[in-house]
């Protein structure tokens, strides 16, 4: 298959700004391949390296315009050169060139090394004879399909002056063949899971971060699994079975303390909002404000607009200090209440629905803590509502567990704008509790259940969260994936983050101290070693050259049960300011998807102009993604872009046939890079 690619030739134009005054940059024994341009008396002449030139005694007399090997016999105080092979005359072959170096270099003709030298002499790269022995023992382990992939990692590794070792060939093997982590951190958790020389601690904090980068969506899951089991909990239509397992999934998940049940639930929940509050001083201090507020404010058109709007947290706090230590409210109180409802960013019926109660409060003889349970059980409903895709939840729970057990059903929702993250009432249950790992555990406790009423909740969750799933949802598992894997580790050492204990307890540390403390046994070690070596080598493919700049990712997604390896190809420029220029860039988007295999994604960006070319074998992808044209249109618009085309194209349309000794990229910002 040939991928297109914005990776640029390492031709010789690409070797730098070599000029005679830097001879330098060569090292003593390397060997390149040079035409005499122009004899200077003193044994002194011109050589041309591909399209730059410098100055060079040689050893013997040579002829002009022809070519020839050279090897590096000194740099000071002049660059001396010693013939190697030659003289090469315009006309003659590649391959006698290449038997001619052999023979001097006294390297078997084999065909993996021949294809090493045919490669280094069309890039213009400097090479010693140990680098030709330790590349050809890379190539003669590699598959004959991935030949030109290994050629091009063991350029780069030249390119970057790093040793051509296993490790990094690997490293670089795994970005140049687009292969993705996926089955690397698979076999990584095997061998994690059947290590018996690792401390448990250890053992437990890797098998926790990979199950992280596994389910990136996890805190998604679990929020809309939260509002989901409250809001059948709170349901006194919905059987009581249903309300009393969703009652005990919290428990279990420590979402709810032991004590809950279905009688107190509402004061419970009332109870942990007001608990998670930081002091009552500031809960006083705001309810105070906003009464200031509202009557300085009272009886000014339009005045609502300019005062702050209360959350159905902060109304709930409010009403459990005012029926603290008392029976009834009082009417003053009450009066409060009902103008801090009217200024609540609540719906128009869920305020109707509290007035009523409050009215209904001050006419009977309900307790305060009655009212506060009414309160609690309403501005929940409508908390958990917010984070669900219908209006009937609990309704299309139940006709999940009245189905046939051994049938998977999904909810047919349809889907909504929902509000970022979590309600602030949900977030203010969790808060109480201290734990930020309770949506995880939620969901967890949901996937060992054998309950159909729970499995039932867990799938709506999940429909939920695939039918609102956005470019934002999949940004943030990204963002998660890649923190998780501790890609920017060192890159944060070095910038001295304030968070370098968060980044520390990312899997490439954890690694990283793993083999560094030798107790691992083989299989680990080796899996390790693997996973280390391929977080590497996308930092080591990353290039900079002055304002031009390319970034290479490889993220392993798990959306909804659905494997994605991409790996991303960023290139573009810096601004003046040292930031990215958004308005041009080129990115390449490599997927490997479940249902329609490998795809790539160019996106060229020309003044905030988005063209898309789709390469994908699949005939019917164009015809589909033809019905999702206007919705990138306007999403693109919605940030000041404009979309330009998108086409479609099978691999075998690609621009360009790739040049067989393309190289990732060598920008030459060093110079001509010559140690090998």
């Amino acid at each position: 298959m040939n991928n297109p690619s914005i990776i640029p030739n390492l031709s010789s134009a690409n070797l730098g700004n070599l000029q005679p005054a830097q001879p330098a940059q060569l090292k003593e024994g390397q060997l390149f391949h040079g035409t005499i341009k122009q004899l200077y008396p003193g044994e002194m002449a011109e050589v041309q390296i591909g399209s730059q030139k410098l100055n060079a005694k040689l050893e013997v007399p040579l002829k002009a315009g022809d070519s020839y090997y050279f090897q590096v016999k000194s740099t000071e105080p002049e660059l001396q050169l010693k013939l190697v092979s030659g003289p090469h005359a315009q006309g003659e072959s590649q391959s006698a060139k290449i038997g001619s170096l052999l023979e001097t270099l006294q390297l078997t003709k084999t065909p993996e090394m021949r294809k090493l030298v045919d490669f280094f002499m069309k890039q213009q790269i400097p090479i010693t004879r140990e680098s030709l022995i330790a590349g050809e023992a890379l190539l003669k382990q590699t598959l004959p399909a991935q030949q030109q992939e290994a050629l091009q990692s063991i350029g780069k590794l030249v390119s970057l002056k790093l040793p051509i070792t296993p490790q990094l060939f690997q490293a670089m093997m795994g970005i140049e063949a687009k292969a993705g982590l996926q089955g690397v951190l698979d076999e990584l958790q095997l061998a994690v899971k059947g290590d018996t020389k690792i401390p448990v601690a250890q053992k437990t904090d890797i098998q926790t971060i990979l199950q992280q980068i596994k389910q990136p969506l996890v805190e998604t899951n679990g929020g809309k699994l939260l509002a989901q089991t409250l809001s059948a909990a709170l349901d006194k239509s919905a059987p009581p079975e249903l309300r009393f397992q969703a009652v005990q999934l919290l428990k279990t998940a420590g979402i709810l303390p032991p004590q809950t049940s279905l009688a107190n639930l509402p004061k419970v929940l009332a109870e942990l909002v007001n608990s998670s509050q930081k002091t009552e001083t500031q809960s006083q201090a705001f309810e105070k404000q906003a009464a200031q507020q509202i009557n300085s404010t009272s009886g000014t058109t339009g005045s609502s607009e300019t005062v702050p709007k209360i959350d159905a947290k902060q109304l709930l706090t409010m009403l459990q200090q005012a029926a603290s230590g008392v029976t009834k409210l009082t009417r003053g109180a009450s009066t409060d209440l009902q103008r801090n409802i009217q200024q609540s960013d609540l719906p128009a019926a869920v305020k109707t629905q509290l007035m009523n109660l409050l009215t209904t409060h001050s006419q009977t003889s309900e307790t305060a803590n009655t009212l506060v349970s009414k309160f609690s059980e309403i501005v929940f409903s409508e908390s958990a509502k917010q984070m669900l895709p219908g209006q009937n939840t609990v309704q299309t729970s139940m006709k999940l567990t009245n189905t046939d057990q051994n049938s998977t059903v999904v909810p047919n929702a349809a889907p909504n704008v929902t509000q970022p993250g979590l309600p602030v009432l949900l977030q203010g249950v969790l808060d109480a509790q201290g734990d930020q790992e309770k949506l995880p555990a939620l969901v967890r406790q949901a996937m060992q259940s054998d309950s159909p009423v729970i499995q039932s909740f867990l799938a709506a969750a999940e429909a939920a969260v695939s039918d609102e799933l956005s470019g934002s949802t999949v940004k943030q598992a990204i963002q998660s994936v890649l923190a998780k894997m501790g890609v920017h580790y060192e890159a944060g050492l070095a910038a001295k983050d304030p968070h370098i204990a968060q980044i520390q307890d990312s899997l490439k540390p954890q690694l990283v101290a793993l083999l560094q403390e030798g107790a691992a046994g083989a299989a680990l070690r080796d899996a390790a070693e693997t996973v280390v070596s391929r977080l590497n080598g996308q930092p080591l493919q990353s290039a900079e050259s002055g304002v031009q700049q390319q970034i290479i990712m490889q993220v392993p997604l798990q959306l909804q049960g659905r494997k994605i390896d991409a790996t991303i190809e960023w290139n573009g420029r810096m601004k003046e300011n040292g930031k990215i220029d958004p308005d041009h860039a080129r990115v390449l988007f490599y997927l490997d998807l479940e249902t329609i295999q490998k795809t790539v994604v160019d996106m060229q960006v020309q003044n905030k102009v988005v063209t898309l070319t789709i390469f994908n074998e699949d005939p019917a992808l164009k015809m589909v993604g033809e019905l999702l044209q206007d919705r990138l249109a306007e999403g693109l618009d919605t940030e000041g872009y404009q979309l330009s085309a998108v086409r479609f194209k099978p691999f075998q349309e690609d621009v360009k046939p790739s040049n067989k000794s393309t190289l990732s990229a060598d920008n030459g910002t060093q110079g001509v890079d010559f140690r090998i």
